[in-house]
């Protein structure tokens, strides 16, 4: 199990700081005062990360480079990435937010197809073109532009330990991608809403998330994560979703509106009366998060039946998800004239506000004199 002890001796300095856990791999070195020099850990059944992480203890800790600065694929230096964000103090301005680092997760297990065993000083900037054109034919150009601007932040960390010299894919041109001008309609969101009730159960529980998605202006991972904790008599506080934990956090207070209060209200009925404060409001039965298959499953099922409801009706429709209502709130509440859209959407500038949610078809404005 643990044969990577005798591939290769360690610097005696991070040797007696190794350690075989029943879970975790962990190797480090401590300065003379005490404190932690690095560390790094892996699961302790991946005995590829841990070679890895014995190679890179020991180059950190001698400067010994010999075969370390050829020898490392995408996916090597993308663990070694993850890992070092994970071990990040909670301060750092470096650490980014866990929603981030579970997206570039998923990000990285898309790249790795196309960059996983490569060495990373074997990759050029036509790679990262190759890329961008691929995703682009699949109809993706805007997650491929996303997943390469990742690939070159993991790359420039290659560069800070020595691997690479140049970067790359510094200065890669993203594809031109296309705005959506989707707008969920009033129409749209009542059938989504009566789809729930009719359907009941669960099914209510996805319509009434889309509704606070709605009138709150949130992002889909914050309202899936809405906790009962997060309720108060005044309205419902969200914190900022991006701002880094060296930063003084953010909170934004959504005061109740007799609808808002409503829906929400609906939600915890659902909920049952023993509800704790770290219950999810638009969880499962048992309070527990959804995970995202099983929301896209609910919220499938919760759009079949709302087309059949228009249908009937003879009222145009199309199927939405969370990620079409924060749209629609923003939309809605610069269309009443709303002064607030920036502390309601928690943005420190206006330019997300117009150039991508901003979809009123008319703009109203007054003459000159």
């Amino acid at each position: 199990m643990h044969s990577n002890r005798q591939a290769k001796p360690l610097p005696s300095r991070v040797y007696v700081y190794e350690r075989y856990g029943v879970r975790v791999y962990s190797i480090g070195y401590k300065r003379p005062g005490g404190s932690w020099a690095f560390r790094l850990s892996c699961d302790i059944a991946d005995r590829q990360e841990i070679a890895a992480l014995r190679e890179e203890a020991t180059y950190r800790t001698t400067g010994d480079q010999q075969d370390y600065l050829h020898s490392k694929t995408f996916t090597a230096v993308a663990k070694h990435w993850i890992n070092w964000q994970t071990n990040l103090p909670q301060d750092s301005a470096e650490k980014r937010a866990d929603s981030t680092l579970a997206e570039n997760r998923r990000e990285i297990a898309q790249l790795s197809p196309a960059f996983g065993r490569r060495k990373v000083t074997a990759l050029t900037k036509v790679d990262a073109y190759t890329y961008l054109r691929d995703s682009q034919s699949k109809g993706r150009s805007a997650k491929g532009n996303k997943e390469i601007a990742l690939a070159r932040l993991i790359l420039e960390y290659a560069v800070t330990l020595g691997i690479l010299v140049n970067n790359p894919f510094d200065r890669v041109k993203k594809s031109k991608t296309k705005r959506t001008a989707r707008l969920v309609t009033d129409d749209e969101m009542d059938l989504a809403v009566r789809a729930g009730r009719q359907m009941g159960g669960q099914y209510l529980v996805v319509a009434l998330a889309l509704k606070t998605a709605w009138l709150c202006l949130r992002r889909s991972v914050e309202v899936r994560g809405l906790q009962v904790q997060q309720i108060n008599e005044q309205g419902i506080s969200w914190k900022a979703g991006k701002i880094r934990r060296s930063d003084v956090p953010i909170v934004g207070l959504i005061h109740w509106s007799t609808e808002l209060k409503a829906t929400v209200d609906d939600a915890l009925s659902l909920r049952g009366p023993n509800q704790s404060q770290e219950c999810f409001v638009f969880g499962t039965h048992t309070g527990e998060r959804y995970t995202k298959g099983g929301w896209k499953i609910m919220l499938h099922k919760l759009m079949v039946k709302a087309q059949a409801l228009a249908d009937e009706e003879h009222i145009p429709f199309q199927r939405f998800s969370l990620q079409g209502c924060r749209p629609k709130g923003i939309t809605d509440k610069l269309a009443l004239g709303h002064n607030d859209v920036m502390d309601a959407t928690l943005y420190s500038s206006e330019r997300m506000i117009r150039d991508v949610y901003d979809r009123r078809r008319v703009r109203e404005a007054m003459p000159a004199r």
